[in-house]
Parts: C-alpha cells; structure tokens; sequence
C-alpha cells in the first residue's frame, strides 16, 4: 500500500488546490510530473502549473473537500503500493462520473490522471486556445 508519507504528500496537494495556493499544490508533485485530462497530455511542471493557472476558477473548496474526502472511502478509494484510483460514486455529486488515479514516485505525485463519463464535465474548466501551444501540453483529439 501507498506510504503514509506518500498519503500526506497527496493530501498536502489537495490543500494547496484548496487554498489555489500554486507553490503549495506543485511541492509534493515529482521533479516531472504529468497529467492526463480530458483531450490533454500535460507533461512537466511548467505544464502542470499552466493547467492549474486556468483550472483554479472551477476549483471550489466543496469540489476538494470531496476530493479529500473520498480518500478515506473504500467505496471510492482502492489503494495500491505506488497509486490509488478513485471511482467516485454518487454521494460525490461534485465529482459524478470522475475516475482518477493518482501514482507517486516514492512519496511524491508522479501523475494524476482525471477521467470523465463526459467530455462536457470538463468544460467549465475549458483551456484557452494558447494552451495546447504550450510546451509539455499534448492534445489528445
């Protein structure tokens, strides 16, 4: 199973998203972290930190106490020796039809991967049209 230090790293995460505090949420992130999110690859902490920048308008406090909530619900949360996958069920309605699976290098987030039952579940958090020029940032459609 996933370190405790490891668990604290990705909680540390969560409250840095929480707080839309940037140097917060990209500390426990590895030296070359990358995320998969709808139509993205985003490859490299630079990337990363672009895609927080336009996701923080529809990062609410509800939406991340969900998030750290869920990690202690085995309903949702599957804990595994180097990532946890969480298939959010619908006492998550923030988080209905979201599956992400978190893997960690060593004690620090590797990857975090958010997939949706819809495309259209993402749009809130729609990326303007230099981020795909972006370096590290990858379209997938």
């Amino acid at each position: 199973m996933v370190s405790s230090n490891a668990r604290k790293m990705l909680e540390a995460h969560i409250a840095g998203e929480r707080a839309h505090d940037m140097e917060a949420l990209m500390e426990p992130l590895s030296d070359a972290p990358s995320y998969i999110v709808p139509n993205y690859l985003v490859e490299g902490r630079d990337a990363v930190r672009a895609l927080y920048e336009r996701s923080f308008k529809v990062m609410s406090p509800a939406l991340l106490d969900e998030y750290l909530k869920a990690l202690d619900d085995p309903e949702v949360t599957c804990w595994g020796e180097n990532h946890c996958v969480l298939e959010y069920n619908d006492n998550y309605p923030l988080h209905r039809g979201m599956v992400v699976v978190v893997h960690f290098e060593g004690d620090r987030i590797k990857s975090e991967n958010t997939y949706f039952n819809t495309s259209a579940r993402f749009a809130g958090a729609a990326m303007d049209d230099g981020f795909a020029k972006l370096p590290g940032v990858t379209p997938l459609s």
